[in-house]
């Protein structure tokens, strides 16, 4: 009896073990397919842009080894509109292979639209869009002349530009009259040779500048280097991080 119940466990287990190991191997395979999508796409929006890079006959073996090296996570979560910022983190990843170089890192400005929450009914009609024009308001809510994040905006992060936008216009004392435009922020991305507690010298280091980080990024490649992205505000222009950032940077690094 003892030997029955053991048996019959044991192919419980092994039922469970062939059923998780089935639901990984499919998880793993839409992921890939996932992948395969985003790469083709960016490919595709490069070309459309006359990018270069494209005329290269290593270039799309380039990028499919870029999307490879990096987590799934990455193709789920990056911007396929911004497909240029692929680029630019494939470019920042060749560049921290060479020592000297680390930590690379890159800064730009970068609008975070607000997403209309239902109570902009206080807007002058001349300044809203009608009702139920989708494009329209998007356009609305998305004029700028900066990029979006390359990872786009988490629900709090655009919560967090409509309550900034809505607070600047109180300021002025014009908000029947003025809609909450897209709050301008500053994305850093990082690239270096991983280790352990990389992320927590970044951020410790960001709020030593006085940076605010609103979202973060975090991802490492199958060949030891990583790249971080995140999105701060805090400081008035570029100038600044560069001038704080050089010196207290190589140090931890």
């Amino acid at each position: 009896m003892v030997m029955e119940d053991a048996t019959e466990s044991c192919s419980s287990w092994a039922a469970v073990d062939s059923s998780q190991a089935h639901t990984r191997q499919q998880q793993q395979q839409q992921q890939q397919r996932h992948k395969l999508d985003v790469y083709n796409e960016v490919l595709r929006r490069l070309r459309e842009d006359g990018r270069p890079e494209v005329q290269s006959p290593s270039f799309e073996d380039g990028l499919w080894n870029h999307f490879n090296r990096l987590p799934a996570r990455y193709a789920l979560d990056v911007n396929v509109e911004r497909a240029e910022d692929v680029l630019i983190h494939k470019k920042l990843l060749e560049l921290a292979k060479e020592p000297a170089n680390r930590p690379v890192f890159a800064v730009r400005l970068v609008q975070v639209s607000p997403v209309p929450d239902g109570s902009q009914a206080d807007f002058s009609d001349s300044d809203a869009p009608e009702i139920g024009d989708s494009q329209s308001t998007s356009a609305y809510f998305r004029q700028s002349v900066h990029p979006p994040p390359a990872f786009g905006s988490s629900p709090n992060l655009e919560a967090l530009a409509l309550e900034a936008s809505r607070q600047q216009v109180q300021d002025e004392d014009n908000f029947a009259n003025s809609p909450p435009y897209p709050r301008p922020m500053h994305e850093i991305t990082f690239s270096t040779h991983d280790k352990p507690k990389l992320l927590s010298l970044l951020t410790s280091l960001l709020a030593e500048l006085g940076l605010n980080i609103q979202e973060a990024h975090a991802f490492s490649t199958t060949d030891g280097y990583s790249l971080d992205v995140f999105v701060v505000d805090g400081w008035p222009c570029e100038v600044m991080m560069f001038l704080s950032f050089t010196p207290k940077g190589k140090d931890i690094f």
